[in-house]
């Protein structure tokens, strides 16, 4: 068995990992590939964590490129919350795909040029990371697909909603795959292509793995490295992965390396070497991701979740002082990346800052606590199912978050979106595949609108503009965020945990730069999220109160990239204070705006109009020197600005000033995406002033 996560890259066998079974999954493969009219499929490959769904996922990209067809894979962790997030990401992971070819300047375009023979197997792994997207990912990206030469293959822990096995069009084209435990032929053959195990071991290792792939792998690692573990241990590693066997199946000289894994999502080698101050070398790198918990993929290498679980608890339980000093480093090393990274990388760096700083909210635990670990899976869409124990969760929280007559609304609700955007609604379930919160959320957009101001109308007029509401679904970058809703009754579990667990997951929406808002009457609630960053007002009306708690709006706008800065705030309080310098005089104090980098750009073809703000730049003495330095920044002679604001910028004030058509083809984009990027680069290079 594999457990990469890496399409693009190695062979298995080549980095000392290996495939076997899934023979069903493989024929359905072998079987679209046979098919003479290729029609649009959708494979859903579900299964519990470490059963192999990343190593079939990968294995069958494989396959998929030695028949010829264009692969791609993508990573739903970093595809983004919003639909514009989303295709912008598949875009850059196309354009890749066409480095080497000619004819695609605009790489969606070979969504279009698909056919019988010329095929594209599209992948997404992790693909419960967009719950949000769900309905958006089926009734229009999916929908817009050629019917022949694309297969969509999803791989997720919980199976996909059942609108999938239901839906009009799609429902003949959908084949799941649920992934079991190995048979017994199939530990046999693994075991077998080891080849160096003698048969009474590999008998014990058949019978006391269970066969599930990632114990199964760990098992026999631990065979190969003829490491002293009680035979009773490997029964361990059919249900559960303690610290202590990780760490001893680990080269003592890779402990550091395993550390940073277990911080950090993804990272390669210089991003190691960087963190450790230490050059990790090429061997080093070759071991880490030869063993069985490792992943390595497009971005890097990364760790197993399961692995990464029993790891972190042990870190924090032996030196917690070193585990928050080394989250303080690697969040410094990423902001810059951040900041400077193109739109797909910077997804993928936000996600790796929010883990670090997830353990930083302690504050204010009487509504949300974050201070325990979980072995929960990861939250999951609502199915129809799950409505009736929605509704009971639903009463239990109106009882004592909102008025009676305030309650009359939300169980029609409830109905009308679970039916119309289910995935607004996630879940969190017990052991026993029972559910026990829920947490839902609103991507707002015209449609979506029409839903909220139906049942929550004085909401939605306290938050929101009549242009904001009537927002293009593709362009939204707000999430309206309605209740959060836990039992009280689950075991070892307070409900603060359980809605602290999900907010952290929600969290993670705002990490491509987007907007979160909500309208709260429970004091516990606005400190909590005062504490994080989340700016208060008070309401226009009193409409919203509930009893004697006032209403208030708050909210928290990444989107004009902060998100760095708010990350270090919640890190480490203390850097906020670094950044004021007594010394500074008043003339430099002086905070350039987007608005002032606008009307100064405007003028950057005479030297002139410059002069008034030359003064704001230590060394600039006049407008000439301005406009000198303001084109070093943006034809790349100083450094600072990425090279997509350079080249927009450039376009926009020099090379075609005053023609913004122009521009926009320039750089390849219409009007619309052209005008959103500009501000982007604008707020950037405002903050690089």
């Amino acid at each position: 068995m594999g457990n990469s996560s890496e399409a693009k890259y190695d062979k298995y066998v080549k980095h000392g990992k290996r495939f076997v079974g899934r023979a069903k999954e493989l024929t359905a493969l072998e079987a679209w590939f046979n098919h003479p009219e290729a029609p649009l499929t959708i494979f859903s490959i579900t299964g519990m964590g470490g059963i192999g769904k990343s190593s079939l996922l990968s294995e069958m990209l494989s396959i998929s490129r030695d028949q010829g067809a264009t692969s791609i894979w993508m990573d739903g962790r970093s595809c983004g919350a919003t639909p514009s997030v989303f295709m912008e990401y598949l875009s850059s992971t196309l354009g890749l795909e066409t480095l080497d070819g000619e004819g695609y300047p605009r790489p969606l375009s070979l969504l279009n040029d698909t056919s019988i023979e010329k095929r594209m197997v599209l992948a997404v792994d992790n693909y419960e990371e967009l719950a949000l997207l769900e309905s958006w990912f089926m009734e229009v990206f999916i929908s817009k697909l050629p019917l022949r030469g694309i297969l969509v293959i999803l791989a997720s822990r919980p199976e996909l909603a059942s609108a999938w096995r239901t839906h009009p069009r799609l429902h003949q084209r959908f084949v799941p795959m649920r992934l079991q435990h190995f048979t017994t032929n199939e530990i046999t053959e693994y075991i077998t292509v080891a080849g160096f195990l003698n048969r009474g071991m590999a008998g014990t290792i058949t019978r006391m793995t269970d066969g599930h792939p990632l114990g199964l792998a760990l098992a026999v690692e631990a065979a190969d490295q003829r490491r002293n573990l009680p035979q009773a241990e490997w029964a361990e590693l059919s249900h559960m992965i303690s610290a202590r066997l990780l760490l001893e199946l680990t080269n003592p000289r890779l402990h550091p390396m395993v550390e940073v894994l277990t911080l950090i999502e993804t990272a390669n080698q210089e991003l190691l070497s960087s963190v450790l101050d230490m050059t990790v070398t090429q061997e080093d790198y070759h071991m880490l991701r030869q063993m069985s918990f490792i992943r390595s993929g497009p971005d890097g290498l990364g760790m197993h979740d399961m692995a990464r679980v029993h790891l972190l608890r042990d870190f924090r339980q032996r030196e917690p002082h070193r585990l928050q000093t080394m989250r303080i480093k690697i969040a410094k090393l990423l902001k810059p990346l951040h900041e400077q990274a193109g739109a797909h990388e910077r997804r993928q760096i936000a996600r790796k800052m929010l883990l670090l700083c997830q353990e930083s909210m302690l504050q204010y635990r009487k509504y949300a606590d974050v201070s325990r670990d979980s072995l929960f899976s990861p939250l999951e869409t609502m199915r129809k199912e799950d409505l009736p124990a929605l509704h009971r969760l639903l009463e239990q929280w109106c009882e004592y978050s909102v008025e009676p007559w305030q309650a009359v609304s939300y169980g029609p609700f409830l109905d009308e979106l679970a039916h119309r955007y289910p995935e607004g609604i996630v879940l969190m379930r017990d052991k026993l595949g029972e559910t026990i919160a829920m947490f839902i959320t609103v991507l707002v957009h015209r449609d979506s609108s029409e839903l909220l101001l139906k049942y929550f109308p004085n909401e939605m007029h306290e938050c929101f503009t009549l242009q904001e509401l009537e927002n293009d679904p593709d362009q939204s970058d707000t999430h309206f965020a309605l209740l959060a809703a836990a039992r009280d009754d689950v075991p070892g579990y307070t409900r603060e945990e359980l809605v602290g667990y999900m907010a952290l997951d929600r969290l993670s929406l705002l990490g491509d730069g987007a907007r979160a808002l909500l309208v709260a009457t429970n004091p516990h609630l606005k400190l909590f999220l005062q504490s994080i960053g989340f700016r208060m007002r008070g309401t226009r009306t009193r409409v919203c109160d509930r009893y004697e708690d006032q209403a208030h709006v708050l909210d928290l706008d990444l989107r004009s990239g902060q998100f760095g800065a708010w990350v270090m705030s919640l890190l480490d309080p203390e850097t906020q204070e670094e950044q004021i310098q007594p010394e500074t005089s008043e003339a430099d104090r002086e905070v350039w705006t987007e608005q002032d980098v606008r009307k100064m750009l405007g003028h950057l073809r005479s030297p002139g109009e410059l002069h008034e703000y030359a003064k704001r730049i230590t060394g600039v003495n006049d407008g000439i020197q301005l406009q000198l330095y303001i084109l070093d920044l943006l034809e790349g002679r100083v450094h600072g600005v990425s090279p997509q604001d350079q080249m927009l910028l450039h376009a926009a004030y020099w090379t075609h000033a005053g023609n913004p058509t122009a521009a926009a083809q320039t750089c390849s984009m219409s009007r619309a995406t052209f005008y959103r990027h500009l501000r982007t680069a604008l707020i950037r290079l405002a903050r690089i002033l």
